[in-house]
């Protein structure tokens, strides 16, 4: 009886821990979808996964901890798979139902943090200097008229949108891009 306890006990250990895997393997490609992450996506939750975490939590208003809090996963729409779910089968089909139509659902579409700087003065720098430059451009553009999304430190195609806008009307190259022209034309660049 105590060598099966031990293996129910194995077994319970071994499928939380390859639940919590597909969880941090979850969270890697979204952030690495965003731009905040550029690791493997392997489920393992090592310094590179963490410092993502950290980043996403700062650009988010998030308590930063660089670990997978309820917050941080809501708001990653991440969802954390109950025992009782595992366990328990799907429920079985009618054999004659009729199909429900398809549905659309609308797919987020991401810049990365490394795109929108790249080729920039700022591309190594840390990311609470981009984060805070991204917020900053943010509050600028939507005073100048170009922006009218969330100020949140996050980059967004509606961002890309306005910074390439702006640049047009700067008679900038417009690439969607904080280079040097762009940082210095918004009063962003530090002198």
């Amino acid at each position: 009886m105590k060598a099966f306890l031990r293996v129910l006990c194995c077994l319970v250990l071994v499928a939380g821990a390859a639940r919590a895997d597909q969880v941090v393997a979850d969270v890697q490609k979204k952030l690495l979808k965003m731009g905040y992450y550029n690791g493997v996506v392997d489920g393992q939750m090592g310094s590179q996964t963490s410092a993502a975490i950290r980043r996403y939590q700062l650009a988010e208003n998030l308590r930063v901890t660089g670990n997978l809090t309820p917050q941080t996963l809501d708001r990653l729409h991440v969802q954390v798979p109950s025992p009782v779910a595992q366990a328990t089968p799907p429920p079985k089909k009618p054999a004659y139902s009729q199909p429900k139509p398809a549905t659309v659902q609308a797919v987020p579409e991401y810049v990365a943090i490394a795109d929108i700087f790249k080729g920039g003065p700022y591309i190594m720098a840390g990311p609470e200097v981009q984060i805070a430059t991204i917020r900053q451009a943010q509050k600028t553009l939507r005073l100048l008229g170009y922006y009218n999304g969330p100020v949140n430190g996050s980059p967004s195609p509606a961002l890309v949108s306005a910074l390439k806008a702006w640049q047009a009307s700067a008679r900038f190259r417009q690439t969607g891009r904080f280079d040097e022209n762009t940082l210095k034309g918004l009063n962003i660049m530090p002198n």
